[in-house]
Order: structure tokens, then sequence, then C-alpha cells
């Protein structure tokens, strides 16, 4: 597998209705067959809306629900990456990412940093994923799937990319902290600071799919992106507005990053996880 072309969808979502949510994607994904994409992601929550708070429970879907059997009907012809909130088989409510692929679906992950904090309070809906794990996709190859916060833990694309995944999608819906003013907003820089550094360091794709519109008092900024295994910006989508951002992925290309600087090849995990080990043990509770 050398080249691929995903289409990430820079939607907005109507808070709560999944029906109306549902047919949105069906529309995106239906043109973004028409177009030839392999794959096409959307934004966290894309099926729900982000801050749906109480209803959360209500709203909560298990992977199979039959709710989403058009998502696995249309999956028979292009791989499907989106945000719902999952019930699990013991009744957990997780936001998660789901993926569609060859009339098949699967919660591939589960969001593990939930911010409660200043505008956000995940914890109090929703449970925290435990486990950071890559997967296999027939059109993408191996990949990496996490959502918003779980970008700002370098321990999470770090396990991403050592288990094999040249391919990082990060499904998020980060909001302004404050009004947009006249210059970049300060989370916007640091988001591209973030994506760039990680694909640079662990010399693969990152993918970063964030949805517009508002909810309340949120007010969601787009700029979904797509950066190269050498750290450099690829194509990014505008700010505040719904776009489809198609971009082509050569895989030739981490093979080529890789070679010319073997910086993440010769990551030491053993010293790592041994070192991991005692900083864990010695700051273990008293």
């Amino acid at each position: 597998m050398h080249n691929v072309t995903i289409r990430i969808a820079q939607t907005d979502s109507v808070l709560a209705n999944f029906d109306e949510n549902l047919s949105r994607h069906c529309t995106a994904i239906e043109d973004a067959i028409k177009a030839g994409a392999d794959a096409i992601a959307f934004p966290e929550l894309s099926l729900t809306g982000y801050n749906v708070q109480d209803a959360a429970q209500d709203i909560a879907m298990h992977i199979e629900d039959s709710r989403l059997d058009e998502l696995r009907m249309l999956s028979r012809k292009i791989c499907i990456i989106c945000g719902g909130i999952e019930l699990s088989d013991d009744y957990g409510v997780y936001n998660s990412a789901f993926m569609f692929e060859d009339g098949r679906s699967e919660s591939i992950h589960r969001k593990i940093y939930l911010p409660t904090y200043g505008m956000f309070e995940e914890l109090r809906y929703f449970s925290a994923g435990q486990h950071i794990r890559a997967i296999d996709s027939k059109r993408l190859g191996r990949i990496g799937v996490a959502i918003c916060e779980d970008f700002w833990h370098v321990s999470v694309p770090y396990l991403l990319a050592h288990q094999g995944a040249k391919l990082l999608f990060v499904l998020m819906s980060s909001p302004l902290r404050m009004s947009p003013g006249t210059g970049i907003p300060a989370i916007v820089s640091q988001w591209q600071t973030i994506a760039g550094t990680y694909a640079f360091l662990f010399s693969t794709y990152v993918a970063c799919v964030n949805r517009t519109g508002n909810e309340d008092s949120f007010t969601y900024w787009g700029n979904s992106s797509l950066t190269g295994p050498d750290g450099r910006l690829i194509a990014a989508a505008p700010l505040f507005r719904e776009e489809s951002l198609d971009v082509p992925v050569d895989f030739t290309e981490v093979k080529r990053t890789r070679l010319h600087s073997s910086h993440f090849l010769d990551e030491d995990l053993r010293l790592f996880s041994s070192e991991l080990e005692r900083i864990s043990w010695n700051n273990r509770p008293a």
C-alpha cells in the first residue's frame, strides 16, 4: 500500500439529533465515494454533537445498533471514521471513535483523557477509555485514532506510532477559549504546533479533523489539516466554516523520512519501559 486519498470532513453537527446528523453523514459519504476517496473521517462526536451533557446516556448506542446499518452499508465502498457516544456491553458510556469498513463496524478508540476543567465537564458524563491500540484497515493499512484531549498527552501518539501506525487521526471538537479577535486564536496555533511536532517526532502522517459551528456558548473553529511525516503542513481547511478536504497520503514518504532521519527508529522502547516502571513505582501513593 503506497497511495490513498482521505477526505477530511470538517462538518457541523446538530446537538443531540442523531437522525439529522446521520443523514448529513450519509450525504457526505456518498459524495466522497463519488470523488473516489478511500476513506472519510469526521470530527469528535460527529453523530451527536459535543455538548450533550445529561443526554449522553439516552443517546448512547452499542456499535452493533441497527441505526448504524446505513453506515455499514456505505462502508462497502469506503472506510468511514466518525465520532459517537458508545454504550458498551457492560453499559459504560464512552466518547468513542467508530470505524466502518467492508460492511462491518468497530469501536476503535474510547477517549482516555476527558477534560473536566474550565468550560469542559466530560468526566460527569463519560467513562474513560483504558486502551491505546493501533488498528488495521483494509484501505489505509495500520492507523491510530485519538480523540481531542488525548493528543495533549504525548503517550497516546507515541504508543500508536510504535505499534506501527503510519497515519494518525485525531478527531476533535475544539472550541475557542475566547473571542477570536483579529489574529489567529491561541488554541489554533497550539494545535498546529502539536500536529507538526508529533508528525515530525514519530515520522508519521497526522490528520486533524475538527468541527465547526456553535453549541450554546461553544464556537468550534475548524482548520482541519493533514501534516506529513517530515512535520510540514500539507493542507488545511479554513477557519469557522464547513469544508471537505481531499488529501493524498503517500506512505512511501514515511519510509523516505525515516531513512533520512532515524530518530523514531532509534527509540529504545525497553529503556523507556523500564524507566517508566521505576518512575511509576517511586511515585506510587504512600
